[in-house]
């Protein structure tokens, strides 16, 4: 491969259409003669080619920009959709729920020159010259990253979703560019193949965590190792080559890019008006810094040289696990500074021994020219589905019918001739399968483990200076209360948060529990900082958080700190004996925002810091009755003792993928209306337009970036500063957070309708976030989009959309429970709310520290109004029993429920008036939601029984929720009514 061609390529490339294209487009002297022409000339002079040179360069960008247009665009016959205007009539299509979202008529402020000129200025700051010449990697990295984000504020959020083709304006000219930029260059290049990687292993790896710290540190290690994959694909050919996941504006490949541009021509080429010109990654100083986010996910999708791609996987595999081992070893240094040890020891070897085979990987490769090259000749590719067992027919028949005949439409008007680049669906088809195929062979070598093992796995030998010997016996082979002196027992003695008392940890499971301070320590490195600090919760931290919201809501403004509060802090100060130096612990986010909104001194609120770590100290059961009467004594209420995790995965994402999940949008889904009444004039085309969406780049980049938008952008803000919570990872479709009791279903409902991008219907965003106890503080869902408040402006995110759904597992737990344990119920809530509530549900679990164990599986059903999902009948039951009925009516009704007819009249008989007995006053809603929970129990579950018992299924559903909504609805977990107007939370 020429390196130096191969830039030039990608730049000319990725210049060869204007990104003002759709608001220019029959409004100007035509897209190629303004801001292209110019940018061409410039380019050009830097070139030297000769006419003939220039001509076969163009030529490849030419074909480029046809595969790419066939690989992403509904294939339309020629001449046909109409004009669209789309300044004068703007509309965009959600790519993954085809939904149309109308914008307000741009013509009158976005006049042609204006935005030609402003584009044209844009582009010229992002050439990057070295000695007076044009660096065509570094200009190619600096137009990537940076031309997407808006020169101007007028252009704002539009600007970086503005369509590659006004007639299907479901992809921005920017996938286009980067797909049209990454196929040039393959052709420079010999031409492409598709190459997908995968790494493992991920949810064992996960899984295996003690603490809240470990967790976060399994997720995050596997997403870094992942860019340790994917750095070197985007170091040899750009980030563009990779089309799943998308890389524009992750902070890790942002991080790259800032290292590879050089922070000068970085801070030259980001726009002052987006949020790229100060970008929180690099401001941040804490862990809610974007890089601590686990972005990226455990596979990649690449279109690479094909010549290239077996030696690159190959090379990929070698780079990784030199990666891993690595970082194992500055993990084994870190240990052993700590502990004092000369050197290594038996370790050394161990660790070795033990990431020998780490991760596993595992690729395959799928040339580009089994379709073909000049036009689509794909018998190859079709005799290779068919061994795999794959359909060879694979655009589907009627696209089949269409396409490879010379049909003719209208009045003579001949449909599309495809190339090569509408096979990606086969060719993608055909790596799945390969890679799948791949899977199936392991070889591997039997590992020999000796003496006793890790104690948080179980299924390595755990890191010994002396590994001993088993005859006295010595090392490892030690029984665990009898091990001295050893690398884990001055660990625990100098760095409690590396070890825990007793804790004898293996080469994987010590490097999961240094990764936080060697991560930290790598970005202080790379931003030129001192410290970052990372802020870790206690599960009895964001327990008696709940209990600390509620005090501080009863301070009036500007009130000065009572002398109860000192007493209490003195008082666990004794109880907690010898801690009394203890160093306040960390709060929830939202929680240390309404602290220091009380305008307190800074020992004041240290103190306040302090009283959940005081808590946490007082180590015998008589000593902690003492602190929590003295907590009521002082502060009026006793400390709450419960927390939850929540656990978010979103469903069939291997068949999003795919593009082949049920109700994906049709093509006819794709286009702008005018261009759709025009296609629908023609009979012929019917079958066309009522054909499914087939998998492309723009498809799978539509779904990268919808997560990474979710994951990055979206639910930091919703778990951490529009609720009492800590998000521990979120890597795209799946997510793990920790929150207060209080906030858990909101918070829920919240994640659920953030995933999407849309509302439970009849609901907007200020009577929606007000049912949920929520200010919306900067954050808008609607139509399958996030807009986001952040320091630099207004950004809009595209989220999945309305077809796409998730299911929601979560466990309230006695912050005393064993987190083992917590976790083993939160992942089987979520399967519970994947088989038993059929995905797009939820299943929350209560953990109760007396005994017993409670679900609820229930249904979103965001396409429906409030109180016919579960979720907003369970908030309304929740504040029904905290404020207008007695609590004591579920345990009654629980009862009742056994011997009352699985019919909705009975059912609602029977709650309304148990509800009217117990009311605290009268409150005719509490009938009327009895009449809701009958009609949905019944209606959402047919009247049989539930499992092996004897309770009919609606029945079981009503207790479930009962006994759920009341343990939700118990002292100081519910915020007060509203009165006179006042919400009072």
């Amino acid at each position: 491969m020429n390196e130096d061609i191969f830039w030039k390529v990608k730049v000319l490339a990725y210049v060869h259409d204007p990104a003002e294209k759709a608001l220019i487009l029959f409004r100007s002297k035509g897209h190629e003669a303004g801001t292209v022409a110019q940018l061409k000339a410039r380019l050009q002079q830097d070139l030297g080619y000769s006419a003939e040179a220039m001509q076969r360069l163009l030529d490849m960008i030419k074909k480029g920009d046809r595969w790419a247009s066939s690989a992403d665009r509904p294939s339309l016959p020629m001449n046909m959709g109409g004009h669209v205007n789309f300044a004068g009539d703007p509309r965009l299509r959600h790519p993954l729920s085809g939904e149309e979202l109308i914008l307000r008529t741009l013509e009158s402020t976005v006049p042609p020159e204006s935005v030609e000129a402003e584009s044209l200025a844009h582009y010229q700051r992002l050439i990057v010259q070295q000695d007076g010449r044009v660096d065509w990697k570094k200009t190619f990295l600096s137009m990537w990253r940076f031309g997407p984000c808006a020169p101007t504020k007028e252009l704002g959020a539009l600007w970086g979703e503005l369509p590659a083709d006004t007639r299907s304006p479901d992809h921005s000219i920017w996938d286009h560019l980067s797909l049209t930029s990454a196929f040039a260059g393959t052709l420079a290049a010999g031409g492409p193949a598709l190459l997908l990687m995968s790494f493992g292993p991920v949810q064992g790896f996960i899984a295996q965590a003690r603490s809240i710290s470990d967790l976060w540190a399994g997720s995050h290690l596997l997403s870094s190792m992942v860019w340790a994959a994917l750095e070197e694909v985007c170091e040899r050919y750009g980030p563009d080559v990779v089309l799943f996941p998308k890389l524009h504006g992750v902070p890790q490949v942002d991080l790259w890019v800032r290292a590879a541009l050089g922070e000068d021509v970085w801070n030259k080429a980001a726009s002052p008006t987006s949020s790229a010109s100060q970008p929180e990654w690099i401001h941040r100083d804490t862990d809610r810094n974007p890089l601590f986010v686990a972005a990226l996910p455990n596979r990649f999708v690449a279109l690479v040289p094909a010549e290239e791609a077996t030696d690159l996987a190959d090379q990929i595999c070698c780079k990784v696990r030199r990666w891993v081992q690595k970082k194992a070893q500055q993990s084994l240094e870190e240990l052993g500074k700590i502990s004092g040890l000369d050197g290594a020891g038996d370790a050394d070897k161990q660790l070795q021994r033990h990431f020998k085979d780490f991760p596993e990987t595992f690729w395959a490769v799928v040339p580009w020219r089994l379709a073909g090259d000049a036009s689509l000749a794909d018998e190859e590719l079709k005799r290779a589905l068919e061994i795999l067992g794959a359909e060879p027919c694979y655009l589907g028949q009627t696209l089949e019918s269409l396409l490879r005949k010379r049909v003719t439409v209208g009045s003579g008007a001949i449909f599309y001739q495809p190339n090569p680049g509408v096979a990606y669906p086969g060719l993608y088809e055909l790596l799945e399968r390969l890679h799948a195929a791949t899977k199936t062979l392991r070889i591997t070598e039997q590992s020999e483990e000796k003496g006793y093992r890790c104690s948080l796995c179980g299924e390595r030998e755990w890191l010994a200076h002396d590994r001993g010997t088993p005859q006295k016996p010595t090392g490892i082979y030690t029984p665990p209360g009898q091990r001295q002196d050893t690398l884990w027992t001055r660990v625990a003695q100098r760095a409690p948060a590396l070890a825990k008392e007793g804790e004898h940890l293996c080469g994987w499971c010590a490097l999961k529990r240094t990764w936080p301070r060697l991560f930290a320590e790598e970005i202080c490195h790379a931003l030129g900082k001192d410290r970052l600090d990372r802020f870790v919760l206690s599960t009895h931290a964001i327990a008696v958080s709940t209990s600390l919201w509620r005090w501080l809501e009863l301070q009036p403004p500007g009130t000065v700190v009572s002398p109860q509060f000192t007493q209490l802090v003195a008082e666990l100060e004794t109880l907690a004996k010898s801690l009394t130096e203890q160093r306040g612990v960390a709060l929830p986010a939202k929680l240390y925002t309404k602290v220091l909104q009380m305008q307190w001194p800074q020992e004041t609120i240290m103190q306040l810091k302090r009283i959940p770590a005081l808590l946490d100290a007082v180590d015998n059961e008589e000593a902690y009755q003492l602190a929590v009467k003295a907590f009521k004594t002082y502060l009026g209420f006793m400390p709450e003792t419960y927390y939850a995790l929540v656990l978010l995965d979103g469903d069939q994402m291997g068949r999003w993928l795919a593009a082949a999940v049920e109700g994906r949008p049709r093509l006819a889904d794709r286009f702008h209306a005018k261009t759709l009444e025009d296609l629908q004039t023609f009979d012929e085309l019917q079958p066309y337009l009522e054909a499914p969406r087939l998998a492309s780049p723009a498809w799978h980049q539509a779904v990268s970036s919808a997560l990474n938008a979710f994951s990055i952008h979206v639910s930091r803000k919703i778990v951490e500063d529009l609720f009492m919570g800590k998000l521990i990872y979120a890597g795209g479709d799946d997510l793990m957070a920790m929150v207060a009791v209080h906030d858990l279903p909101a918070l829920m409902f919240a994640l659920r309708c953030a995933f999407s991008g849309c509302l439970p219907q009849g609901e907007d965003n200020r009577s929606f976030w007000k049912k949920l106890g929520a200010e919306p503080n900067g954050l808008k869902l609607a139509s399958g989009y996030a807009l986001v408040n952040t320091p630099a402006g207004r950004e809009l995110h595209r989220l999945m959309g309305k077809k796409a759904t998730a299911s929601i597992g979560a466990v309230i737990a006695h912050h005393q429970a064993p987190l083992a344990r917590v976790l083993g119920e939160l992942r089987a809530a979520i399967q519970k709310a994947k088989s038993e509530g059929g995905r797009d549900a939820f299943c929350l679990t209560v953990c109760k520290r007396s005994g017993g164990t409670e679900h609820l599986v229930g249904r979103w059903e965001l396409d429906q109004a409030w109180q016919d999902g579960d979720m907003g009948l369970l908030l309304d039951l929740r504040d029904v029993l905290a404020h207008d009925v007695s609590r004591r009516v579920a345990y009654e009704l629980s009862e009742v429920f056994r011997c009352v007819p699985a019919e909705e009249a009975a059912l609602a008989a029977v709650m309304a008036c148990q509800f009217r007995r117990k009311a605290k006053g009268d409150d005719p809603g509490s009938v009327d939601l009895a009449h809701q929970l009958a009609t949905r129990a019944t209606r959402r579950n047919p009247p049989s029984f539930h499992g092996t018992s004897t309770w009919p299924q609606p029945n079981r559903w009503l207790r479930d929720m009962l006994l759920t909504a009341e343990f939700l609805a118990r002292e100081g977990r519910v915020g007060e009514r509203a009165v006179k107007g006042k919400e009072v939370l």
